[in-house]
């Protein structure tokens, strides 16, 4: 268990650019749900990889909650495992499950709660068979993935054979660059990501698919503050959204 202020006291005690509120939110418990510290990444980035593991140093929540398929979990559970500290593959997925003895839950797409999400979504919006195509191509693609994941974990804990289904992606600094280059680093990409964004509007099926992945993430991580608190490892693009549907009120059932 842990309590938002006394997060938000340890966080700024640490003096770390790479622990930025910008990246950090918490949303404090209350009427029979406890706190959820959400942590923003930038996927395989090495501040963002440094960030799940000091922050789980200083939190000890009931749940870790990453953004991966449940389906992929067993692969980057054998990626934790290797030994190394942060683990070789699955950037600060891996170093996340590493990184505590909490049971860790996948919160991404495909969840049931993102389909049924997805449903409402497309029932509403009534697309057009040309965006209502590139939205099932879309999904299609996420699902073959996520199963991709789970064979190859099936195939990792039982044989010698390693399916290359995860490529990281490569950055301009790396873990032995000093906190601020890493942390200048990180906010640079999300600067030029977030140029590109207000430049280029995202395809109708993209939005959609967003727009249920952030509403199931933040179902999912409702469910599971109600057992204890939360840590939810998720990327930047998501934090804005997933911390505002948690800080509305919200009915069971």
């Amino acid at each position: 268990m842990f309590d938002c202020a006394a997060v938000a006291e340890q966080l700024a005690a640490a003096d770390d650019p790479r622990l930025d509120q910008r990246y950090l939110r918490c949303v404090p418990g209350g009427g029979g749900r406890h706190p959820v510290l959400l942590v923003g990444v930038v996927h395989d980035h090495p501040a963002s990889v440094t960030r799940v593991i000091r922050v789980l140093k200083l939190v000890e929540p009931e749940t870790l909650a990453v953004e991966l398929p449940p389906l992929a979990m067993p692969l980057f559970g054998l990626y934790a495992a290797d030994g190394h500290r942060p683990p070789r593959l699955g950037g600060e997925m891996s170093a996340a499950i590493q990184s505590t003895d909490a049971p860790v839950v996948g919160i991404d797409l495909p969840t049931r709660r993102y389909l049924a999400r997805l449903g409402e979504r497309v029932r509403r919006a009534r697309p057009s068979p040309r965006v209502l195509g590139r939205l099932v191509r879309d999904f299609g693609s996420s699902i073959a993935h996520a199963l991709a994941c789970r064979v190859a974990g099936v195939l990792a804990d039982h044989t010698p054979i390693r399916l290359r289904v995860y490529t990281p992606i490569v950055h301009d600094c790396s873990l032995v660059d000093t906190a601020d280059v890493q942390a200048a680093d990180e906010r640079a990409y999300l600067d030029r990501r977030d140029s590109l964004f207000r430049a280029i509007r995202p395809p109708a099926s993209i939005r959609l698919i967003d727009d249920a992945r952030e509403a199931a993430m933040a179902d999912l991580l409702d469910g599971a503050r109600g057992e204890g608190s939360v840590v939810a490892v998720i990327g930047m693009e998501h934090l804005d959204e997933i911390e505002g549907a948690l800080r509305e009120p919200r009915t069971d059932g």
